[in-house]
């Protein structure tokens, strides 16, 4: 092995653990993307900025570390699609642009990214899950901006990110059935309250919590839960 790579390779396999913690500690999909690209900016030349592109269900989602404009990012609005991120998430290969002032291919966004100083621009597509496709985009200041080890970052973070991210999809697909379950509970028990208190049916009993929930500036499950925990309060008291 080369001597003068090993700190390089060690902060790769550094970056490739804290993105693992940050991803699985994380309760969000932006938290858990925003983190990643955190990371991966790190590790990357100063000259490199990286953003990346998530595709669920025909809807695109692009996410930057930097501050990089959306021009050059979401290339379905501002490209009509035609650009080497989605050109990566449709072909599922890395596309590689070596100098942008000499690409044919997508017109309307080279020239969108040349005015914002991009040279050279490199895709490296992944799967989260069979409704998720994405792709780790990297934009050089500056035509072949991409070393040797660049190439290798982006795809041993975009391969690890795809296991990481699926898992935590599923977590948090997990938690929200969990939480609407539990939503769904105590507004239920609520609608129950309001009946017995009021003496009045169902459905005007949701109407309340709804007119309830207008004049507090929340919603109706927050209201629920509230009137919940205050009767379960009372009767805890109650029995004391």
């Amino acid at each position: 092995m080369d001597v003068d790579r090993q700190p390089h390779l060690v902060e790769i396999v550094a970056a490739l653990k804290e993105i693992t913690a940050r991803i699985t500690g994380a309760t969000a999909l932006p938290e858990a993307i925003d983190d990643l690209l955190k990371v991966t900016a790190d590790v990357l030349p100063n000259h490199v900025q990286c953003g990346l592109t998530l595709i669920s269900e025909g809807e695109p989602a692009t996410f930057a570390s930097t501050s990089l404009p959306l021009e050059v990012l979401d290339e379905t609005q501002h490209a009509g699609g035609d650009g080497p991120c989605m050109e990566a998430i449709r072909t599922r290969d890395v596309v590689l642009c070596e100098d942008i002032a000499t690409e044919a291919r997508w017109p309307v966004w080279t020239a969108l990214a040349r005015r914002q100083g991009v040279g050279s621009v490199l895709s490296y597509p992944f799967d989260v899950d069979p409704l998720t496709l994405g792709a780790l985009n990297l934009y050089g200041d500056r035509p072949r901006a991409f070393g040797e080890d660049v190439p290798i970052v982006a795809m041993l973070v975009a391969d690890h990110a795809s296991l990481l991210l699926r898992v935590r999809l599923q977590w948090i697909a997990q938690q929200d059935r969990a939480a609407a379950v539990h939503t769904d509970a105590a507004v239920e028990r609520a609608v129950g309250i309001v009946m017995a208190q009021r003496g009045c049916p169902p459905q005007q009993a949701l109407r309340h919590l709804h007119e309830a929930a207008d004049k507090l500036g929340v919603d109706v499950p927050v209201v629920a839960e509230r009137l919940v925990r205050t009767v379960s309060d009372r009767g805890a008291a109650g029995g004391q």
